[in-house]
């Protein structure tokens, strides 16, 4: 959080405009369905059953959950080996640079660290030439932070249900809308109870993102 916080200083906000703040994973980027043909490499395949990654990652010998404890080293492994592989989600750019003529974009992955330059370089590479902060556990913090540097108006985008009620507690004055990509997850995951608006695709998230802002 602290390294988070730091990266954030060295950005700068017009205080008139919209700060539109966007996940990576599921947002951007497809994640799951890479993940899923990583795992078998280490012996392992993920059946997501619900939104989690607990429970749902097993050994492919035993049928066993594998523990919480080996995630981190999992998801390392995954990025070391796949983290160019990850395909943009269908009309994300398209829709970011639309965005981007109405607020500024900045993109706030949770990633280890040392894996984002490449995904700079990643998304840089796609046209997608927005400042990006590398983020660990809850987003909440890092929008009230933004929220202290601006007195424009705050949009958040992601996927997971635990960082639109950290946002909603730490800023609610943000406009929340849940996205995920995937959609055999978006079909077992319910809405998040903390946010504003469940979108299905790029298209849906300008417009919802339009009508909030009047233009």
């Amino acid at each position: 959080m602290k390294f988070a916080l730091k990266q954030l200083e060295s950005l700068a906000f017009d205080p008139t405009q919209p700060v539109i703040i966007v996940d990576a994973d599921e947002v951007i980027l497809h994640f799951s369905e890479i993940l899923s043909d990583y795992l078998p490499s280490q012996g392992m395949y993920v059946n997501f059953i619900n939104y989690a990654l607990e429970g749902n990652i097993k050994y492919i010998k035993t049928d066993e959950p594998v523990e919480r404890k080996y995630f981190k080293t999992i998801i390392e492994g995954f990025f070391h080996h796949k983290i160019e592989k990850q395909p943009l989600v269908e009309g994300v750019v398209e829709g970011l640079n639309n965005l981007s003529g109405l607020g500024k974009i900045v993109i706030l992955t949770n990633i280890p660290h040392n894996f984002a330059d490449r995904r700079r370089k990643i998304l840089e590479g796609h046209g997608l030439n927005y400042p990006m902060i590398s983020n660990s556990g809850p987003k909440g913090p890092l929008l009230k932070a933004i929220g202290k540097m601006t007195t424009g108006k705050l949009i958040f985008i992601d996927d997971i249900s635990h960082h639109h009620k950290s946002v909603a507690q730490q800023a609610p004055e943000t406009f929340r809308i849940q996205f995920i990509a995937n959609r055999h997850l978006n079909s077992i995951e319910d809405k998040a109870k903390h946010c504003h608006h469940r979108c299905e695709d790029w298209p849906e998230i300008e417009q919802v993102i339009r009508g909030y802002l009047k233009v």
